[in-house]
């Protein structure tokens, strides 16, 4: 790997396959563009992608809908999705990239399949599998300045257009063999990352997707809305739906999401400003919280992590403050000086780190919400407007950091002191 900061490690590709993937796919489907239909806003998609978005969200009686990349209100033509225009640029590019180039003559014995080239068929349907080893080394520094780079190991992703970038980032979670795992709220994408940060899965949901974490079976679970009345699903790695879970939550914001040793699954939900429990077989068990300030009040719940012991660990945005409770609900301890606390994260000896997004840092506390060290500082150098959103830790102890601005987002790396 690349030891300077400013490198982000990209797959081998042909710079057909690069032109495919970046500029030529769906952003509904993740598939080839087929009758790419251009809205307003210069965004495309399938005629039948942004059908079924449309009908299946119930936009058509409404006359307009969001695009499902930059949100922005679109109306719909009298003549429904086929009254928007063809992109001719994108069906004629899709025509010349997929021409096949003339194959060479095979030299006399050469296998007609090509195996001589030693090709290995990829496993597990979407991507390999991630790598088990670490191979993040300490980054030398760099003879060019960048911003927020003491202890930086790894930077990867960025804020773009394409289906390979970020759009609006807001989950952040990782996986038992390093896997990073980022929702994109902008299109309701998954992006999965090896652990040296190259891309090696997407896919995209068919609901609202918010907060992620990984289950013990390093499946990824989701918290969700507009998906009936469920608010929380189950994907494989090739993100294959599993389980939907919930029947009575059409009305609720979920947030965050998290999972204690015994497989409980602790929920935030920001419309309600409460926190939900549920059993290790997906059943509420357990409601607590209600709008407020108080020990037991929340305005703005919007992450949750569990430390060694089940502790709930609660991000209360609104009163800037993070909060500890048992499984049971009953309020222990708490600890301030945060503007805007966002994504937060419990390391192996159950210090909790916190994206202090409003004061432009992450910082660590202990279990006992004694303050210990900030992590990352001045995240505004970056941009003015540029802060830490999520927070996770990897399996070797480092801290990964979601950063998020008006024009900026990428995932960094940090070694943790000791």
């Amino acid at each position: 790997m690349d030891t300077d900061p400013k490198f982000r490690p990209v797959s081998a590709m042909s710079l057909r396959t690069k032109i495919r993937e970046d500029h030529l796919t769906c952003a509904i489907c993740m598939g080839p563009f087929d009758k790419p239909k251009a809205l307003p806003c210069l965004h495309s998609f399938c005629q039948g992608c942004l059908t079924d978005f449309i009908v299946s969200r119930g936009y058509e009686s409404s006359g307009q809908f969001p695009c499902p990349v930059c949100q922005k209100a679109t109306i719909i033509p009298p003549g429904g999705v086929g009254g928007f225009p063809d992109n001719y640029v994108l069906s004629s590019l899709l025509d010349t990239v997929d021409k096949r180039p003339a194959v060479p003559p095979r030299p006399k014995g050469s296998p007609a399949d090509g195996s001589s080239r030693n090709i290995s068929p990829v496993p597990g349907g979407l991507y390999p599998q991630a790598p088990t080893g670490n191979p993040m080394n300490t980054i030398p520094a760099s003879t060019t300045y960048v911003p927020c780079s003491e202890n930086l190991l790894l930077r990867f992703g960025q804020l773009g257009a394409t289906i390979a970038d970020f759009m609006k980032p807001y989950g952040l979670a990782v996986g038992k063999n390093g896997e990073y795992v980022v929702t994109d709220l902008a299109g309701s994408r998954v992006l999965v990352y090896a652990n040296a940060g190259e891309l090696i899965g997407r896919f995209s949901c068919d609901c609202k997707i918010s907060g992620v974490t990984m289950t013990r079976d390093n499946l990824i679970l989701l918290a969700i809305n507009g998906a009936g009345s469920a608010i929380m699903r189950i994907y494989n790695m090739d993100g294959h739906v599993l389980q939907t879970v919930g029947d009575f939550y059409r009305f609720d914001k979920p947030s965050g999401i998290a999972q204690t040793s015994k497989s409980q699954t602790i929920i935030s939900n920001l419309e309600g400003n409460n926190i939900y429990v549920f059993t290790d077989q997906n059943k509420m068990s357990l409601k607590f919280g209600w709008h407020g300030s108080g020990d037991k009040h929340f305005n703005g719940p919007n992450f949750v992590a569990v430390d060694s012991k089940d502790n709930i660990i609660v991000s209360d945005s609104g009163n800037n403050c993070v909060k500890v409770f048992d499984t049971a609900g009953n309020f222990k301890r708490k600890f301030g000086n945060l503007s805007c606390p966002m994504g937060i994260a419990v390391d192996k000896r159950d210090n909790i780190i916190v994206a202090d997004a409003g004061n432009f840092r992450v910082q660590m506390f202990d279990n006992h919400c004694n303050y210990l060290r900030c992590l990352v500082e001045n995240t505004d150098d970056i941009q003015s407007d540029v802060k830490p959103l999520n927070v996770a830790v990897t399996p070797a102890g480092n801290v990964a950091v979601l950063l998020r601005g008006t024009q900026f987002a990428e995932i960094r790396v940090y070694k943790c002191p000791l």
